[in-house]
């Protein structure tokens, strides 16, 4: 069975339903790691849980999640560890979403509000999106100065094709529910107040099919459909620990923690 309740992360079941919830709407479920790595431990647990036939990724609060804790990424990089060690952490932002995408049973992810960044990611991985008429998404690491990481890049292409990928990422801007349903990136569009309801009448459609046949068509399309993003997408970490040392990505990190409008020189 899968990991249980954290005070960050909760699990509730519903028959053959567990819903998985962000428990922090004090500080709008900011991911922080040690967050991230309950969420990677619950992930690995369904892969025991026979019982469980659909996941459901929700948060509590008004937002989703407003993505990756800065402080946490400062904190790390103040530390000044050896390469060979930050290139072993870095990984494992991805180490997590492989683990989503593992997870044998159907997983939904539930967004309302905003949802940024490593957010948006983990909403990638996940097979189903239902977003709430007032949610915005955005992958907001440019802004930072760096790449989106976590090798979710293949993730966004898979869902919304190259060009709209490419606004999206290299943008950084918010797109409302109403764009996000239109390209792709999210199935279905639900009132704020009925979210958690109609996520879970998309989940009655797979706990009324058989189990392994369901599970093993999601392997076998994932596998298809992340072929390539496995074969090319292992050097984002490398980019990221390049880029985290330019003055540009200082400079981003300043302007944003000032709240003034960065000057950026390509430096």
């Amino acid at each position: 069975m899968s990991k249980p309740s954290t005070e960050e992360i909760t699990l509730k079941y519903d028959g053959d339903i567990c819903f998985v919830c962000f428990n922090q709407p004090e500080r709008n479920n900011t991911l922080k790691l040690s967050m991230l790595q309950a969420l990677r431990e619950i992930a690995c647990g369904f892969i025991d849980d026979i019982k469980t036939k659909v996941v459901i990724l929700h948060a509590k609060g008004m937002h989703f999640s407003f993505g990756a804790d800065l402080g946490d990424i400062q904190e790390q990089a103040d530390k000044n560890l050896p390469l060979a060690l930050q290139r072993r952490q870095m990984a494992f932002g991805a180490e997590l979403l492989k683990s989503i995408q593992s997870i044998p049973q159907v997983t939904i992810c539930a967004v309302q509000g905003i949802a940024v960044g490593g957010a948006a990611a983990i909403a990638s991985a996940c097979d189903f999106r239902i977003g709430s008429a007032d949610c915005k998404i955005s992958y907001g690491e440019v802004k930072l100065g760096m790449p989106l990481m976590w090798q979710a890049l293949p993730l966004c292409v898979q869902l919304v094709g190259p060009a709209r990928a490419k606004k999206m990422i290299m943008s950084g801007q918010m797109e409302n529910a109403k764009t996000l349903l239109r390209w792709g990136f999210i199935d279905e569009v639900s009132a704020p107040e009925a979210l958690l309801e109609n996520a879970v009448e998309m989940a009655k459609l797979y706990t009324s099919l058989p189990p392994i046949a369901v599970q093993a068509i999601k392997k076998s399309i994932n596998a298809y459909s992340g072929a390539l993003g496995e074969a090319i997408m292992h050097m984002d970490t490398d980019q990221f620990l390049l880029l985290q040392n330019s003055k540009e990505a200082k400079e981003a990190f300043l302007a944003i923690t000032e709240k003034r409008p960065g000057a950026f020189t390509g430096n």
